[in-house]
């Protein structure tokens, strides 16, 4: 299915590219062949300088990143098509204004979260539960869902458990064991203080855990 950007040129050339099947995206055009891995700084740059091939690359790196996060936030494959696209949009109009020395990826998680609430406000979804979202330090004395995930049926098992849980939690353990991001990247990326981040989190895989033990 295409996340075909209605952009103006030149983003227009990135909509072949933009292409996914349930949170993996297609690779969009490479760039030269022999080109070596290059830091997200080095590719703003020569975006900012004039390379065509530049933006594409960051959106060849990342978009997998993005559509994931917001299609566990919206569970709705076309509003997560929606948030990638107005994601990179967003990205590529504030690259101009962004210290590059600083990195990339919570930021796009940034603004792609935030996206999704804006989506949740105006679907009246409501992003945690009511009375869980006090932002006091809770105890994780749970075991971790996420410790035998090399287990194929346990994996299928937390999906279907994953969709159950409220959207913030859901990407928060998305951001977290998917995406792999910090603590303080996740804080950034979720515009909350890092205690509220760890405090989510805990209460995320609390509740995945007994989920899953409903099942035991």
């Amino acid at each position: 299915m295409s996340l075909a950007l209605q952009l103006s040129s030149p983003l227009q050339s990135l909509a072949a590219s933009l292409t996914h099947a349930r949170g993996r995206v297609a690779q969009p055009s490479a760039r030269p062949i022999g080109a070596v891995a290059e830091s997200d700084a080095n590719l703003v740059a020569e975006h900012l300088a004039g390379d065509p091939h530049a933006f594409a690359e960051l959106v060849k790196r990342y978009s997998g990143a993005v559509y994931n996060v917001a299609f566990r936030f919206t569970n709705n494959a076309g509003e997560a098509e929606h948030v990638a696209q107005e994601t990179f949009l967003r990205a590529w109009r504030a690259l101009p204004r962004l210290d590059a020395q600083r990195p990339l990826k919570p930021y796009l998680m940034k603004i792609a979260v935030n996206l999704c609430h804006d989506w949740a406000a105006r679907t009246l979804v409501q992003p945690v539960a009511l009375d869980e979202q006090a932002d006091e330090l809770c105890a994780d004395d749970t075991a971790d869902p996420f410790q035998n995930l090399d287990d194929m049926e346990l994996r299928a098992r937390v999906r279907v458990k994953l969709d159950q849980l409220p959207p913030l939690y859901r990407a928060v353990l998305t951001l977290r064991y998917s995406e792999e991001l910090s603590y303080e990247e996740m804080a950034l990326a979720l515009d909350l203080p890092l205690n509220t981040v760890r405090t989510h989190l805990r209460r995320a895989k609390a509740k995945l855990r007994a989920l899953l033990e409903q099942d035991e």
